[in-house]
């Protein structure tokens, strides 16, 4: 047997680890942040629709004090109805102001009529037909507004087809203060 000549020696004494780190040296190493940022935008994603899931955000107008209750079942997200003591509001919408005239007696409202028909009508025409969800609708009423208001906007919202109506509350939690 003959001996190995020195340009083979390098390659049967492990010369892979010096080439590897010979040819390392010349490289600049780079960070690739593309599948670090898919993996937080997964997680951002799977965070917001589990908080969004989790409860529901009813945006309360701030001229508006909600009554005190003990509640069970959360808000559902259907059309609203804002009342206070100047405006009765239909999704942000001013439709009529509250006057001693619409506080003295009646039932319906003829212009809030008319505004959620079309409202129900609108939802039948983009969906085809109506279901029971359409026929839901929140109202929130000021802690102080007269019960003749609060009346006439209820029979408005049956006249117009609204069954179901749901008043939305603060919740009192029992053990705090504010309960009656």
């Amino acid at each position: 047997m003959s001996m190995p000549s020195k340009r083979h020696v390098p390659l049967l004494i492990g010369s892979g680890k010096s080439k590897a780190l010979s040819r390392g040296k010349d490289k600049k190493v780079a960070l690739n942040l593309t599948s670090m940022i898919d993996m937080f935008t997964i997680l951002l994603v799977f965070l917001l629709k589990s908080y969004s899931a989790d409860g529901q955000l009813v945006t309360v107008s701030d001229k508006l004090t909600l009554p005190k209750a003990r509640v069970e079942k959360k808000v559902e997200l259907k059309l609203e109805i804002q009342v206070n003591n100047f405006y009765i509001v239909v999704e942000g919408d001013p439709i009529v102001t509250v006057n001693a005239e619409l506080l003295s007696s009646g039932n319906s409202i003829p212009v809030l009529v008319t505004r959620l028909r079309d409202h129900m009508e609108y939802s039948r025409l983009t969906r085809g037909t109506l279901t029971e969800d359409d026929t839901k609708i929140n109202i929130q009423g000021d802690v102080g507004m007269p019960a003749i208001l609060l009346q006439r906007v209820m029979a408005s919202c049956s006249e117009a087809g609204y069954i179901r109506q749901n008043l939305a509350v603060i919740k009192v939690i029992p053990g705090e203060g504010g309960e009656d």
